[in-house]
């Protein structure tokens, strides 16, 4: 099978300061997305993205005309236990944690970009759900969220019959969360100065604004699903600061499937981190970390 370009993509070896093995493939299959990692040429490290529910066939047409060239396979991800079974009785496959594999992966493609050592961080994974992890000489998988991918496409299929992702964040990219959002300083009058002028641009309340201003049938979409995407960043946002507080970490890596092209979101987690006096760090390429850990484990 040809690989859609759109869900290919090429990094060049001679960018990476390590081996990566040419007879294995990472391949991390998730709730809502597979990711695929393996040596295409003598320099080229092919990623390769999947739906896991809709194109799970594809992933079987790349899988199956090349399990010659492989020598491993290796495995991660929530869903990746029965292609494992499969494949573990014709070839050397690997089951390997996911949290250990996200946070080899994320290693890596910082010292890809950054060009030196990850330092001390947490690693926070948004995909279908959020996983939180402390990274340091070990890695402690500290809790995470129900928020998430998962949420955000649940919660506008009821509402919308909306079901395409980039469709969904195109509406929201036209939207602004302040028309259905309550901020503090719609509570408090500009002359109150017990609150002081920073905190006044807080949420109150997410949606406060259609309980007070709006009839329903005057809420726009658009407006919606920026102030949903605000909702799920904030809330993610101020439990992954709360951890690195208590854990005196100060840089905080957000990677995963739901920050793909989710520019309302990269920029809430930002604004947030930021508050906090932290360092957000976004990288290229995050959402196939599972994968390229996976690859090199």
């Amino acid at each position: 099978m040809k690989i859609n370009k759109k869900k290919s993509i090429k990094l060049q070896l001679n960018q990476l300061n390590f081996n990566v093995p040419n007879d294995t493939m990472g391949i991390d299959i998730g709730q809502s997305l597979t990711k695929l990692a393996h040596v295409e040429s003598e320099n080229e490290l092919n990623l390769i993205l999947l739906s896991t529910e809709k194109e799970q066939d594809d992933l079987m047409d790349i899988l199956d005309p090349i399990k010659l060239k492989f020598k491993n396979f290796n495995f991660t991800g929530g869903r990746a236990f029965n292609v494992f079974n499969e494949y573990s009785k014709e070839s050397n496959a690997n089951l390997l944690d996911e949290f250990h594999s996200n946070a080899k992966g994320i290693e890596i493609l910082y010292n890809l970009y950054k060009k030196k050592k990850l330092p001390k961080s947490l690693i926070i994974n948004i995909g279908t759900g959020t996983s939180i992890l402390l990274k340091n000489q070990n890695i402690v998988h500290l809790g995470g969220s129900a928020l998430g991918g998962g949420f955000f496409m649940g919660l506008i299929k009821v509402l919308f019959n909306l079901s395409d992702f980039k469709n969904a964040l195109k509406l929201a990219e036209k939207g602004s969360r302040y028309n259905v959002d309550l901020k503090v300083s719609d509570i408090y009058d500009k002359n109150d100065h017990r609150v002081d002028r920073i905190f006044k641009e807080y949420t109150a309340a997410s949606f406060g604004k259609i309980l007070s201003d709006s009839k329903p049938k005057e809420i726009k979409k658009e407006d919606f699903l920026n102030a949903l995407i605000c909702l799920i960043g904030e809330n993610i946002g101020t439990i992954a600061n709360l951890f690195a507080k208590d854990n005196e970490v100060s840089n905080l890596v957000f990677c995963g499937g739901f920050l793909i092209e989710n520019i309302i979101l990269k920029r809430i987690l930002s604004t947030v981190t930021k508050l906090h006096h932290h360092n957000p760090i976004f990288l290229k390429n995050s959402e196939y970390c599972g994968a390229i850990g996976a690859l090199l484990s």
